[in-house]
């Protein structure tokens, strides 16, 4: 097997993880009658949103639609923000393989999302490199957002293993030649890293 150089890590639910919780409570609050996540990203179009198709000012008001009692812009903003907890162990590894090899995000997400999490939880400062999916209009497991990490990172498929907490994306980076690990654990997504890199974590 040829041994890892470059670890791309997805980021919700894999450095950062999410709930729409708190999001929810607020939405009902204000009269929303969403009853379940899949309902609500298809109202808001948040898929369009995390393609890069529609602006951050349409994605508000979609929001704001839902609502029998609108919030100002800033509140659905901030709500919108408050979905997210850091995962230190997966964090402190990352930064840690930083020093030994090419590290580097790939996250399926929005403006709002991707320009908090950057500031948040300095991202940056933890890889070489990162990509989401509105920037180039194409999402995981799309064979496009691999290639375009490829070139853009200047990454070999054999030698890069890709870390998703969902299967699909996973299958989605190997049928681009990728390795990839299905993170469900700390523990054993260390464990296959330390197998595929060589490197002590």
């Amino acid at each position: 097997m040829t041994q890892v150089t470059d670890v791309v890590f997805d980021v919700g639910r894999v450095l950062i993880d999410f709930s729409y919780e708190r999001l929810v409570k607020v939405l009902y609050r204000q009269g929303a009658s969403v009853t379940d996540v899949d309902e609500f990203t298809a109202e808001v179009d948040l898929v369009p949103y995390e393609h890069g198709q529609i602006s951050d000012q349409q994605f508000l008001e979609n929001l704001n639609a839902l609502l029998v009692t609108p919030l100002s812009e800033d509140q659905l903003i901030a709500a919108w923000k408050d979905l997210f907890t850091p995962i230190d162990e997966m964090l402190i590894m990352a930064a840690e393989l930083k020093s030994q090899c090419g590290v580097y995000l790939i996250s399926n997400t929005s403006n709002l999302h991707w320009q908090h999490l950057l500031q948040t939880y300095r991202l940056a400062e933890i890889c070489h490199g990162h990509l989401a999916s509105y920037q180039v209009g194409v999402m995981k497991p799309a064979p496009e957002i691999f290639s375009i990490a490829c070139e853009r990172f200047d990454l070999v498929p054999q030698q890069t293993v890709f870390i998703d907490d969902m299967q699909v994306n996973v299958e989605g980076a190997i049928a681009c030649g990728w390795n990839g690990i299905h993170h469900q654990s700390v523990a054993e997504t260390r464990r296959q890293l330390t197998e595929l890199t060589g490197f002590s974590l």
